[in-house]
C-alpha cells in the first residue's frame, strides 16, 4: 500500500503548483520592477551627498545612451554637458526634465535606478545614480533574461517530472514485452521496485505476476512430463498385449483390427515422445548443447536422403539451391537435424502430389538461413506466429490434412532459440515458406 505522502498523485500535484508559484513569483517580481517608480524632493542630506560626490568623485561622462553599461555598483556620479542633455538615457532624461519643471533637486526611483539631482556646476549637470538592491543584477537591456530564465527553470522541472514518470514506464513496457515472449527475467525492474509510489507498486505487481507465471509454466511442464511418463507404462503393456494377441491369432482373422490398434498405439507413442522432448528442451539451456563443427551442405544432403522414401510415396520432388562452397557451422547437429526433419516432413505432408519442394541455404552476414517451401494450402496471415506455439491447431485445410498435435513446430522454435536463432513462417502464395535462421558460429556468451 502506497503511503499518501509518497503517492504519485501528491508528487504531480506539488510539482504542478511549484511550477505555477515560480511563474507567478517571476511575474510579480517583474511587475514590481516596472511599477515601483516615484519622484520626490530630495532631503538636505541627500542633496549634500550629491554635492560631496561632485567635490570628491570622478564623474562618468555622458557620451551616448549606453551610459548604464558603465555604471558600477554603489553610487555613481554622472556628468552631462548642458548641450548634451538630450543624449542622456531615456530614464535619466525624464528625471532631469521633471526636476527642471519643478525647479527642485529630486530624489526618485525610475525603472530600478535610484537618482538624486540634478545640480548644475558650470556647463555640466550632475546626477547621482545607483542601482537598487536585487535589481542591480541585470541591466535595463538584459531584463528579458529574467522571464527567459523562468521559462528555462520551468522547462527543466517539467522535463525532470516527465522523465521520472516515463522512464520506469518504458522499462515496464519492455519487461512486459519480454514476458510475452516467454522471458521471465525481471531483474531490470529492481531499481523501480524500490520506489514507494504507484509506479513502484505496479512494478512489484508485474514482478510478482512474472514469478507466478513462471511457477505456473513450470507446473504445466512438470504435469506434461509426469503424465507422459505415466502413460508410457500402460502403453508398453498394450504393445506387449498386442504382440501376444497377434501370435494367438494364427489364422489372422483379426489382422485388420490389430493393425488399427497398432496405428493408434504408434500415434499415442509418438505424441508422448514429442511431449517429453518438448519438456526436456524447455528446461535445457544453451550451455548444455553438444556443439561440434560440421559442413552444413553435407548434413542437409544426408537428411534429405533419409526422407527419399517418404517423398517418393507422395510423388514429391525437391529443388535444391545452396552455395557450392562448403560452409562450416558450430551447432548441436542432432537438434538441428530434428528441427530440419520436422520442417521437411511437414512440407512433404502438405505438398500436393506431383509438386516440388524448394529447399535453399543462404549465407546472410553471421547467420545461415535454411528455407523450406511447399506448394500446399498455406496458413492464415494472423496465425503465422502462433503455429510455433505448443498444441496450436490452425483451423484450415492444412490442419485437417496433417493430423498432427501442434508440437513439432514448437520443437523447431525451441531448438532455434537454444542456438540463438529464430524460425520465421510466411505465406508463399501458394504454399508455406519456413526459414530456420541460426548463427554460423554459436557463442554461449
Amino acid at each position: 500500500m502506497v503511503r499518501w505522502y509518497r503517492s504519485l498523485f501528491l508528487r504531480i500535484f506539488l510539482w504542478f503548483w511549484s511550477v505555477v508559484f515560480i511563474a507567478m513569483f517571476t511575474a510579480v517580481l517583474t511587475g514590481l520592477w516596472i511599477e515601483d517608480d516615484y519622484l520626490r524632493q530630495a532631503t538636505p542630506n541627500e542633496t549634500l551627498l550629491l554635492v560631496r560626490m561632485i567635490e570628491r568623485q570622478r564623474p562618468v561622462m555622458v557620451e551616448d545612451r549606453k551610459l548604464w553599461r558603465r555604471i558600477r555598483p554603489g553610487w555613481n556620479l554622472v556628468a552631462a554637458p548642458m548641450d548634451m542633455v538630450s543624449q542622456l538615457p531615456h530614464d535619466l532624461e525624464e528625471f532631469v526634465d521633471e526636476a527642471a519643471d519643478r525647479s527642485q533637486v529630486l530624489r526618485g526611483q525610475n525603472d530600478g535606478w535610484l537618482l538624486v539631482g540634478p545640480i548644475r556646476r558650470g556647463d555640466y549637470l550632475y546626477v547621482a545614480v545607483s542601482r537598487i538592491g536585487w535589481q542591480s543584477i541585470l541591466e535595463d537591456e538584459e531584463r528579458w533574461m529574467l522571464p527567459a530564465a523562468m521559462v528555462l527553470v520551468v522547462t527543466i522541472l517539467c522535463f525532470v517530472l516527465a522523465w521520472s514518470l516515463t522512464r520506469p514506464i518504458r522499462r515496464l513496457q519492455y519487461a512486459v514485452k519480454q514476458l510475452g515472449g516467454g522471458d521471465f527475467d525481471m531483474s531490470a525492474l529492481k531499481v523501480d521496485g524500490r520506489r514507494r509510489d504507484e509506479i513502484g507498486a505496479l512494478t512489484n505487481e508485474v514482478v510478482d505476476m512474472a514469478a507466478s507465471l513462471q511457477r505456473l509454466l513450470h507446473s504445466h511442464q512438470q504435469l506434461l512430463r509426469d503424465v507422459s511418463h505415466e502413460l508410457r507404462s500402460p502403453l508398453t503393456r498394450l504393445q506387449i498385449a498386442l504382440g501376444i494377441a497377434r501370435k494367438k491369432d494364427t489364422e489372422n482373422r483379426l489382422g485388420a483390427e490389430h493393425a488399427r490398434i497398432e496405428r493408434a498405439v504408434t500415434q499415442v507413442d509418438s505424441l508422448i515422445g514429442q511431449m517429453l522432448d518438448l519438456a526436456r528442451l524447455q528446461e535445457q539451456d544453451q550451455h548444455q548443447l553438444q556443439l561440434s563443427d560440421g559442413v552444413v551442405q553435407e548434413h542437409l544432403e544426408q537428411w534429405l536422403a533419409d526422407a527419399d522414401l517418404e517423398m517418393a510415396a507422395r510423388q514429391v520432388s525437391a529443388a535444391i539451391n545452396w552455395p557450392a562452397e562448403p560452409i562450416s557451422a558450430m551447432w548441436d547437429w542432432l537438434l538441428i537435424e530434428r528441427a530440419f526433419d520436422n520442417l521437411l516432413r511437414n512440407a512433404i505432408r502438405f505438398a500436393p502430389e506431383g509438386s516440388a519442394l524448394t529447399i535453399s541455404l543462404q549465407h546472410q552476414q553471421d547467420e545461415l538461413v535454411i528455407n523450406i517451401r511447399d506448394r500446399g494450402p498455406g496458413v492464415p496471415d494472423d496465425q503465422l506466429t502462433r503455429i510455433f506455439d505448443a498444441f496450436t491447431q490452425v483451423d484450415t485445410a492444412r490442419d485437417h490434412a496433417a493430423g498432427g498435435y501442434g508440437i513439432g513446430l514448437a520443437l523447431v522454435k525451441r531448438i532455434a532459440e537454444l542456438h540463438g536463432g529464430r524460425v520465421i513462417a510466411t505465406n508463399a502464395m501458394p504454399g508455406l515458406s519456413v526459414s530456420l535462421v541460426i548463427p554460423i558460429i554459436f557463442s554461449e556468451a
